[in-house]
């Protein structure tokens, strides 16, 4: 039968999360977020859930909340996407396709009860291509549990090890599993794993915090841009910003006027200053030699 596996962060290091989400595409840290931090998180959603509808769609349910932009209203989570740990497990898995990868999206869930299950999915189908080696991730996500997951409120479904499987192979009953974990936790699963939101059998709403990670050539599926006032940004810590698209990926991707953004948030960027490229230090050896040959 398949398992979870589940280890408090004071047992675990870097090493070993990277060798089990290897084998089985997801995890389970446990006492992550203490008491206190966990206090101030649940009271910043609540404000903001309290005053937004239920979702309306097949696939978001209809007896579920969703709330995007969460570093915005919640300055608990800005510590939570810059978590040492799950940084060490993004380096690993998604500098192996891009030199930088960035926050996809922040997202806040409470199911409500008779909430039915979603359809078993992946997420990274959001992302309609395959990387060129198999096991490779184009996203990864960390859903935090702000409440107890358990089977009874709709703890999150997974298929242990369906990262490997192909496409178009439906799991079994018994090959789906439910990622039971004490608030304060966090699931890291790849965006290639099989997953669902499970049905909420109790008489009370669930909370999660889904905070995903993408490779940093591809779309972000949350405008961060538009969402989150530049003012804010600028009171990140540099490691925040640049995860939230304020970085110019090589060669040359994301520049404004020839400038890294994030001389935007130092209000360093200046109208025709010199251009600047941004090129690989390996490419940028090929580009001298050339001009050496040409000149």
């Amino acid at each position: 039968m398949p398992s979870l596996k589940s280890i408090p962060a004071e047992q675990i290091n870097a090493q070993e999360a990277i060798d089990i989400l290897e084998r089985d595409g997801c995890l389970a840290i446990t006492n992550v977020l203490n008491q206190s931090t966990l206090g101030d998180l649940k009271k910043q959603l609540d404000h903001h859930f309290e005053q937004i509808p239920m979702c309306h769609g097949n696939f978001f349910g209809f007896a579920t909340k969703r709330m995007s932009t969460v570093l915005a209203k919640s300055e608990a989570s800005r510590a939570m996407a810059v978590n040492p740990l799950v940084l060490n497990v993004m380096d690993h898995f998604l500098l192996k396709s891009c030199r930088n990868y960035q926050l996809n999206l922040t997202q806040a869930i409470r199911i409500y009860p008779g909430e039915p299950s979603q359809i078993i999915h992946t997420d990274d189908l959001m992302f309609p291509f395959d990387l060129n080696t198999v096991g490779d991730q184009k996203m990864i996500n960390c859903m935090w549990a702000v409440d107890d997951f358990v089977k009874e409120n709709g703890a999150t479904s997974l298929v242990p090890g369906s990262h490997k499987w192909p496409r178009d192979k439906k799991p079994e009953p018994h090959e789906i599993i439910q990622a039971e974990m004490p608030a304060g936790s966090v699931l890291i699963y790849f965006g290639t794993l099989l997953h669902n939101g499970g049905a909420n059998k109790s008489q009370n709403p669930r909370t999660g915090l889904v905070i995903s990670y993408c490779l940093g050539w591809l779309r972000q599926a949350e405008n961060h841009y538009l969402s989150l006032p530049i003012d804010l940004v600028k009171t990140f810590p540099e490691r925040l910003q640049r995860l939230v698209g304020y970085f110019v990926h090589e060669p040359n991707l994301g520049a404004v006027d020839g400038r890294d953004p994030i001389e935007l948030l130092a209000s360093n960027l200046e109208c025709n200053k010199r251009f600047e490229e941004f090129i690989p230090d390996e490419v940028q050896h090929l580009l001298k030699e050339h001009r050496l040959m040409v000149a």
